[in-house]
């Protein structure tokens, strides 16, 4: 049977002896159960058609049973991060205007349409699925932007269900698999790694409310439910490090390598990782507009930490002649929400322009920055990740970004800015760092300043904000 909506595949698992499981809470759903809840929910949004439903709720069963509701009633479902601020929350409604949200916040703009899940399911009325066009809008992704571009991407059926299927067949996903979501519910990589992959397959789905009600027992849990594939940030990679856990006495043998995603992973981290831990941590590569669209399999015979991997088969991918990754295929979004104009740009005779560099080596690819990262400096062009990679390899760096900073001479200058592990001289590490990159890289490379600070601005899924680190030094320093 061919498959116009998300919702069906799900479907097809609700008679399976697999479940959805709260680790804090202990509480647990069958797959019919969850059916069954999506369906009654739809009553309240049977009315609509292709209006957006914004979902700001806690990591929860119930999260996943309003977005099948949304699917089964062919609206658009609109995550949300649940622990935005007020202020950043309603000024994102206000770009999105969303028809319902469904929230048991109560900081919410009283302008909107608000109801929370319990009064959803206060009746027992089920719907029966709508039949939808798999050209029709699924989701819309909201992006607050790391680059001070905020959009709104639209993602078809025909994307979700493509994507989906590509993911299971790169990540050779099964049914038999459990699955641990544990990052924000609010942002797609939780929704596209673990969620929608254990949905389609109708494995089993332990939830987390997130990694600081883990921190501590991460390993341990990964243990106790037999976790076959979870994902991770470097952000959480960074600090398992530091918190330098003994698993010598756990059984992981049934996990098969943990992903890392959503911003850049410095090689010397992730080796770090693999050698601590002994556990496989490919770097994975993908944008909200394409979902990911790339597999690095550490199964493999020979692996080694480095690249982005091999395009997942939903995808093409080609490196233009400015070195920008270019990606075309069934899981390319179809619009900008309210922003016709930047799709055009973006995307040229079906060739999305990722503002990603790279290259392609003996049949994998590599990511090397962002297009509009790069640093100019006397008119020549500087990767901020090539002078990260060499700063990282300092034992007492926790943390780097490398910016530019204006200069009327040069243009540009390379500024330095670290986080370390634990309390040291400054004076002494700003000089090692320069040391450093003085032996492993060209003079013009390195850093005119290392700044020394306690944290980096990031956004609520905890991604870089590169662009923030870029305008504090500037205005600064």
């Amino acid at each position: 049977m061919k498959y116009y909506n998300f919702f069906e595949y799900v479907a097809e698992q609700s008679n399976k002896d697999r479940r959805i499981f709260e680790i804090e809470t202990q509480k647990f759903s069958t797959y019919e159960e969850v059916i069954n809840n999506a369906l009654l929910i739809g009553k309240s949004l049977y009315q609509y058609d292709q209006k957006i439903v914004s979902v700001i709720l806690p990591n929860s069963i119930s999260y996943i049973e309003c977005f099948l509701a949304c699917m089964a009633t062919n609206n658009i479902f609109n995550p949300i991060p649940y622990f935005i601020e007020p202020q950043e929350l309603n000024k994102t409604l206000s770009y999105i205007d969303p028809k319902l949200i469904i929230s048991d916040r109560q900081d919410i703009d009283p302008k909107y349409k608000k109801m929370q899940p319990e009064m959803l399911l206060n009746n027992n009325i089920r719907i029966i699925p709508k039949i939808n066009d798999v050209d029709d809008i699924a989701s819309l992704y909201y992006s607050s932007g790391t680059t001070g571009n905020p959009k709104g991407v639209l993602y078809s059926h025909k994307n979700m269900i493509s994507l989906i299927r590509s993911i299971i067949d790169g990540f050779e996903f099964k049914s038999s698999d459990n699955q641990l979501a544990f990052l924000p519910f609010g942002h797609t990589a939780a929704i596209n790694y673990n969620i929608l992959p254990a949905l389609m397959k109708g494995s089993n789905l332990y939830i987390s409310k997130g990694f600081e009600f883990m921190r501590e027992s991460f390993f341990e849990v990964l243990e106790k439910y037999q976790i076959n594939y979870t994902q991770i940030v470097p952000t959480v990679l960074y600090m398992l490090l530091k918190l330098k856990v003994d698993i010598s006495s756990l059984d992981l043998s049934h996990l098969r390598f943990i992903g890392c995603g959503s911003s850049t992973l410095p090689i010397v981290s992730q080796q770090e990782f693999i050698d601590l831990y002994n556990i496989k941590v490919p770097n994975l590569y993908g944008l909200s507009e394409t979902g990911p669209s790339f597999i690095d399999n550490p199964l493999e015979k020979g692996w080694t930490p480095g690249s982005i991997g091999k395009p997942l088969d939903v995808n093409e991918c080609r490196i233009s002649k400015s070195g920008e990754i270019l990606l075309k295929g069934d899981n390319i979004f179809i619009a900008y929400h309210k922003n016709e104009k930047l799709y055009k740009e973006v995307v040229q005779n079906g060739w999305f322009k990722t503002g990603d560099l790279g290259y392609k080596k003996n049949g994998k690819y590599y990511f090397q920055d962002r297009k509009k990262d790069l640093i100019i400096k006397g008119a020549i062009n500087i990767v901020p990740m090539e002078i990260e990679e060499v700063i990282y390899k300092h034992p007492e760096i926790h943390e780097c970004v490398v910016v530019g900073r204006n200069n009327k001479i040069f243009g540009e200058e390379i500024i330095a800015v670290v986080v370390p592990l634990n309390d040291i001289d400054d004076i002494k590490l700003k000089k090692d760092i320069r040391l450093l990159c003085k032996a492993e890289l060209s003079n013009y490379k390195v850093p005119s300043t290392v700044l020394v600070w306690k944290e980096l601005p990031k956004t609520l899924s905890n991604k870089l904000l590169r662009r923030k680190v870029r305008e504090l030094v500037n205005e600064n320093y």
